[in-house]
């Protein structure tokens, strides 16, 4: 019977792992060609080599473990009877675990700055960019480590120290604040918003409602207006999970937030659901600052177009009846709620232009 040829792979180092020694196998034969399995003709030999992964229990992730998988590698020897010979051994197996040093896998660099060019409202790390790294698979510890090593990518008001709003610190504390993200659109919408004027005019581009979590209270970031609560900002509190009666309760507590149809008893949905609610009433200065007389003069609403709110034509109103400017601007101060459009504080209006009279 002809001899089974078979050249040992380089590197083979079972050995006597196997209970027999396998170097013997693969004698050169008289004629130098190859190798010769000697008391085993008819048998050809297959070597495997297989990584088994460990410590990772076949759990499929993405992303969310900083932790490099190991393995260990098995060999298996095979004696197997070759195609078209018969009357040799049925077969003869070997198997040997090989306990070679356990490789890594060195993990993937985390690199996060496309987020930030992508979606925040500006090229730095902020709170939407880390919205989208979540939804991608990392984790809080990862986004942390990422933000401390690479500062340069982090929006100032975003690093380690930065104040309680500071998304890092917001991390560390388990509780980030997302009715702070802003979506790069948005954030282009309003770079170039113009607001129209008038008494409900819009004072910011329309931001739509969404969920949010984490926020210090119910939000009014959304809709045409930050300062007052509208219908898109109800939208996005029951999206968030707020239920009307915790919402009620919010702005029975701020029921400044409430403006034109809003207002409690008012025609929209909002002001129905408040309708209950008493509205504050206008409270007139107590003199002093150049009225001279024993009674304060008469400062409220309903000389201009809307009697729900104080505006210009109510400052001239007053200022025929006998109210100095401190007069006015104490009023003003005590009756906030009673503001709308750019006349609320910073927007540039009577808010404003009283607030060098106030005390």
């Amino acid at each position: 019977m002809t001899a089974s040829r078979y050249k040992a792979p380089k590197g083979f180092l079972a050995g006597n792992r196997f209970g027999l020694n396998l170097f013997d196998l693969f004698k050169e034969d008289e004629e130098g060609e190859g190798y010769s399995l000697s008391g085993f003709e008819g048998l050809a030999p297959s070597f495997t080599t297989q990584n088994l992964e460990k410590g990772r229990g076949g759990v499929v992730g993405y992303k969310t473990s900083p932790a490099a998988p190991k393995y260990s590698r098995v060999s298996t020897f095979s004696l197997t009877p070759e195609q078209g010979v018969s009357g040799g051994p049925s077969s003869a197996t070997a198997t040997a675990t090989i306990e070679a040093p356990e490789v890594e896998e060195k993990p993937e660099e985390l690199d996060l700055g496309p987020l930030a060019a992508k979606y925040g409202a500006s090229g730095l790390f902020g709170h939407m960019d880390y919205m989208k790294a979540k939804e991608q698979g990392y984790s809080d510890e990862q986004i942390s480590d990422w933000m401390r090593k690479n500062p340069q990518l982090v929006h100032s008001t975003n690093q380690p120290g930065a104040g309680s709003k500071s998304l890092y610190e917001q991390i560390i504390r388990g509780k980030v604040d997302t009715s702070m993200g802003m979506t790069r659109d948005w954030t282009e919408a309003q770079a170039a918003f113009k607001p129209p004027g008038g008494e409900l005019g819009a004072t910011q581009a329309f931001r739509e409602a969404r969920a949010y979590e984490n926020a210090p209270q119910i939000s009014a970031k959304f809709g045409q207006d930050p300062t007052y609560f509208g219908a898109e900002d109800l939208k996005a509190a029951r999206m968030s999970g707020y239920s009307d009666q915790t919402i009620k309760d919010f702005l029975e507590e701020n029921i400044s937030l409430l403006r034109g149809g809003n207002v409690p008893g008012g025609s929209t949905e909002l002001g129905q659901l408040t309708a209950e609610f008493k509205q504050p009433e206008p409270q007139p200065s107590s003199g002093g600052g150049g009225g001279g007389g024993s009674s304060a003069p008469s400062i409220g609403t309903g000389a201009g177009a809307s009697a729900e709110y104080f505006g210009h034509a109510d400052v001239e109103a007053a200022k025929s009846g006998g109210a100095s400017n401190e007069q006015i601007a104490e009023f003003i101060k005590q009756n906030q709620n009673l503001l709308q459009g750019g006349n609320v504080a910073g927007g540039g209006g009577l808010y404003d232009q009283y607030k060098q009279y106030m005390r």
